[in-house]
């Protein structure tokens, strides 16, 4: 009997670790870990990704031509409880080419094109989750769309989650100036925390080397509005970044299943050889 208990015991064990799938973080940047400087394209905070600006660069001419001048900054106010003490942000921004004023940030960039992509290979995880803050300063553009690509090339609007009081989601099937899909509508200068978007329905982005997300302008043209709902006055104004984490469920090791299955065919045997010593 002690031998079952023992056995019994040990396959249930097996079986707890194998059914127990914790969502564990792949990558994160919470950009402490970097110096307070220009950064172009920091580097993650745990595990392995790249981080881009987007849109920047660029001589759309409202009100003028732009170079890209992101940089690490000091920005108390976001989730510092997700993965320790954040008082650092990355802020995307432009600066002018010119003696005429330029951010980077305009009106005239197509939608999808401005902000910031995280790329992040998703190899040996399932059950993709998504999480960011965005800090907007008066100015900024008020609409942002989450994107995510399989390929590394085409993008595809994710349906994004928020609860609190600083912005509202949005669903957008009408305006041609706006992406086709939800966003997010910024409604003050402040931290927007808890930005989240469950991927986890969606089979292709699992176990993929070329995943990555996009947090990117919404809307372009007329629609490109601030917080106060007013027209973009497109010489100032940007978003920061923080805490951005794609996490997901670990795929267990093709051992786990043989020695789980080997340890239930122990118990199994051992059953009914008692069964047949009692009978």
């Amino acid at each position: 009997m002690k031998k079952i208990i023992l056995l019994t015991l040990g396959c249930g064990s097996l079986l707890a670790v194998a059914l127990t799938q914790a969502q564990t973080t792949i990558t994160a940047w919470t950009f402490d870990n970097l110096s307070v400087a220009q950064n172009l394209s920091p580097a993650t905070s745990t595990g392995s990704g790249t981080a881009t600006a987007l849109g920047m660069d660029n001589t759309y001419g409202t009100p003028g031509p732009s170079q890209n001048i992101s940089d690490i900054t000091v920005s108390a106010g976001s989730s510092s409880s997700i993965l320790g003490a954040n008082n650092q942000a990355w802020r995307v921004r432009g600066g002018p080419t010119t003696s005429t004023a330029a951010n980077g940030w305009s009106s005239s960039a197509p939608i999808g094109t401005q902000g910031a992509e995280f790329d992040a290979s998703t190899v040996g995880y399932t059950g993709l989750q998504i999480y960011f803050d965005v800090n907007t300063t008066k100015q900024a553009e008020a609409n942002l769309e989450l994107e995510y690509t399989i390929d590394g090339s085409s993008w595809v609007n994710a349906a994004i989650t928020y609860t609190g009081t600083q912005g509202t989601i949005k669903n957008n099937t009408s305006s041609a100036l706006t992406v086709n899909g939800t966003y997010i509508q910024f409604a003050s200068a402040s931290w927007v925390n808890g930005i989240t978007a469950d991927l986890s329905g969606i089979s292709a982005v699992n176990n993929d080397p070329n995943f990555g997300i996009r947090l990117v302008n919404a809307s372009t043209g007329a629609d490109v509005i601030n917080g106060a709902g007013t027209a973009y006055n497109n010489s100032s104004g940007n978003w920061r970044y923080d805490n951005v984490i794609i996490s997901g469920i670990a795929v267990p090791e093709p051992g786990a299943g043989s020695i789980l299955s080997c340890g239930l065919g122990i118990l199994l045997h051992v059953l009914r050889r008692r069964q047949r010593l009692v009978g």
